[in-house]
C-alpha cells in the first residue's frame, strides 16, 4: 500500500503486547491534541470560523481572516493601529 509516495505496508513482526498498545494509544492522543492546537492557531481570532489570512502591519500579528480584517482599525492582540493588512496564503 502506498500513500503520497510513502510505503505504508503493515509490518508483520508479530502481535503487539498490551504495553505497546497502551503506548501507541497514548502517542495517538498526544498527536491528536497537538493537531487540535495547530488548527486553533490558524483560525481567525475574531470570528472563530475562517482561517487566518491577513497580517497586520506594522505589528505583524497574524490573527484575522480577510473578511474580519477589513472591519478592524486596531490589532485584536496588541491594540496597535493597523496601517494595512497584507494578505497571507497558508498552504
Amino acid at each position: 500500500m502506498e500513500a503520497d509516495g510513502v510505503d505504508v505496508a503493515p509490518q508483520t513482526h508479530g502481535a503487539l503486547n498490551s504495553s505497546e498498545v497502551a503506548a501507541l494509544v497514548a502517542e495517538k492522543q498526544r498527536l491528536e491534541a497537538r493537531l487540535n492546537e495547530a488548527r486553533e492557531v490558524i483560525v481567525c481570532k475574531v470570528c472563530l470560523d475562517r482561517p487566518v489570512a491577513a497580517v497586520f502591519m506594522p505589528c505583524a500579528h497574524l490573527n484575522s481572516c480577510t473578511s474580519c480584517s477589513t472591519s478592524l482599525t486596531t490589532c485584536p492582540v496588541c491594540r496597535a493601529p493597523i496601517h494595512y493588512a497584507a494578505p497571507v496564503i497558508l498552504d
